[in-house]
């Protein structure tokens, strides 16, 4: 029963969080047509996306999905032995360790920003190279905000309340469009920058209530002599090199699209942040769900209900990423007309990225299942095995974008990102096979095949329809409505249950645990 229970938890809790990530998914897309509307894929907004992209790294590799990594399997062991005091002391001398290190790392990239971006953006010019500079000093303010609101989601979810973390996700695109209506008419693209921190100001806010609700308190402090603090640092260490790749790995986009025609850098991370909707919606919200009872299960030594939390969720995310895929192949042009075309966003930036999204939508499957096979290291305490992963990924992604560029412009670096993610979810599958035993490869396996056969099924469908559609609007509404539709009816036939499941539990009331 109790098993039963917690399954239940879990499902209401990933449903719970795909909702707020759907939530700011839409803002996320209100505020990319606006921003699209009034920038375009022009130089300004080049220099927007480069200088965005260090202030991330700084944020991800200290507070980002380093600290997730490490901080949570390590306060649930406190949690579990009933250890407050410890787990309060470890929350303290954490969020302490992070304001100290990134508010040092931010301001020495602030002084040093010029030179920064003639590194990052060797191709742009002169004037665009300072503008990246300028943008970036105030980037870095918000990249504070984010790492300390890091820090409170990480606590948050180790406690299994997951909902308003979740939701303060819509905080930077509700940033983006104060910033776009108060700060640009006066400031220009300066003002966007100045809205993003607004945005991780309301990111933290937005938690607050539910760390009253926990009683969470601070006091700066660090305990070096917590083995907890230990741990954590040692635990970050690999795992700082492992982002670190993926990291490097943009700002090496970055370099090269510098070099391509003006609005490329643009174009490839619009394409990205269409092809993140579906792979965060279904692979970053089941995985963070999970991802705390999969560190309780390996704390207590109950190794096959890791594996069986694990496996479950990748079932799941398989059912609905793969469909997305193949949706985002036949749909894409017509997102992109529907959420970005207009005003300085041109019929021919529609096209550069609908090129973009074919080469990423593998990835949504992709880098949905790296989502847990990478936790499930992490729930075991162990971020070497995926940093020397990541060197590799690293060496494929480089190399393949080399060869790539020259042949497909900046589809090329899509299409090598994709290479490489899939190269590096396969392997980490492979090494905890290899650690853990079966992983129930013939129940992934028909999940796998049928969740293709079926989406074999919603593509003849959508083909159908685009016969006789000729709106790129009504097409979308038509394809996603009949598609989905034909999805989850062949999905059921071939005797799928994964999403009549999901509903089912979901539906089912769950006693004294909170989301």
């Amino acid at each position: 029963m109790k098993q039963k229970s917690r399954l239940q938890h879990l499902l209401r809790s990933t449903v719970l969080v795909m909702f707020f990530f759907g939530v700011s998914k839409v803002t996320g897309l209100i505020r990319g047509n606006l921003v699209a509307g009034r920038f375009g894929t022009g130089a300004e907004f080049d220099a927007f996306t480069a200088a965005n992209q260090l202030p991330e790294l700084f944020y991800v590799l200290i507070a980002g999905g380093a600290l997730a990594a490490a901080f949570i399997p390590v306060y649930a062991n406190y949690l579990a032995d009933e250890e407050t005091k410890k787990s309060l002391a470890l929350t303290h001398s954490t969020l302490t360790l992070v304001i100290l290190v990134l508010g040092t790392i931010a301001g020495v990239s602030a002084i040093f920003a010029r030179p920064l971006a003639l590194v990052l953006t060797p191709d742009f010019s002169p004037e665009q190279q300072q503008l990246t500079a300028e943008l970036m000093r105030i980037i870095l303010i918000q990249t504070m905000f984010f790492g300390i609101s890091g820090v409170l989601s990480s606590y948050l979810n180790a406690n299994q309340h997951f909902a308003l973390p979740a939701l303060a996700s819509v905080a930077l695109d509700i940033g983006y469009v104060i910033g776009l209506y108060l700060f640009v008419p006066t400031m220009g693209i300066h003002g966007l920058a100045w809205g993003t921190v607004l945005g991780g100001l309301m990111h933290i806010a937005i938690q607050v209530p539910a760390l009253i609700r926990y009683r969470f308190s601070y006091r700066p402090h660090i305990d070096w002599q917590l083995a907890g603090v230990q741990e954590i640092i040692r635990l970050m260490g690999p795992r700082i090199v492992t982002l670190g790749t993926i990291q490097f790995a943009d700002l090496f986009i970055i370099r090269l699209t510098s070099g391509l025609a003006e609005g490329s850098t643009s174009v490839y991370f619009y394409g990205f942040t269409l092809m993140q909707l579906p792979e965060t919606l279904f692979g970053t919200a089941v995985a963070l769900v999970v991802f705390p009872t999969m560190a309780e299960h390996f704390n207590a030594g109950r190794i096959k209900e890791l594996k069986q939390t694990a496996m479950t969720a990748l079932g799941i995310i398989w059912t609905l990423t793969i469909p997305s895929a193949v949706a985002l192949l036949l749909l894409g042009e017509s997102v992109v007309v529907f959420l970005l075309e207009g005003g300085a966003f041109t019929a021919e930036s529609t096209s550069r990225v609908y090129t973009v999204l074919l080469f990423f939508s593998i990835r949504i499957v992709s880098e949905a299942t790296l989502e847990i096979v990478a936790r499930l290291f992490y729930a075991q305490h162990d971020t070497r095995t995926p940093m020397f992963a990541y060197v590799g990924w690293l060496i494929v992604q480089v190399g393949s974008a080399y060869a790539l560029v020259g042949w497909l412009d900046v589809g090329g670096l899509a299409l090598a990102s994709t290479l490489a993610f899939t190269f590096l979810s396969v392997l980490l599958f492979v090494l905890n096979w290899q650690r853990l035993g079966s992983l129930n490869e013939w129940g992934l396996g028909r999940t796998a095949g049928r969740a293709v056969v079926s989406a074999g099924v919603m593509a003849l469908v959508l083909l159908l329809v685009g016969r006789f559609v000729t709106s790129p609007l009504v097409y979308l509404a038509a394809g996603v409505a009949l598609g989905g539709l034909a999805y989850v009816a062949s999905s059921y036939l071939l005797g799928g249950r994964e999403i009549p499941q999901l509903i089912v539990l979901v539906r089912g009331k769950t006693q004294g645990e909170s989301v």
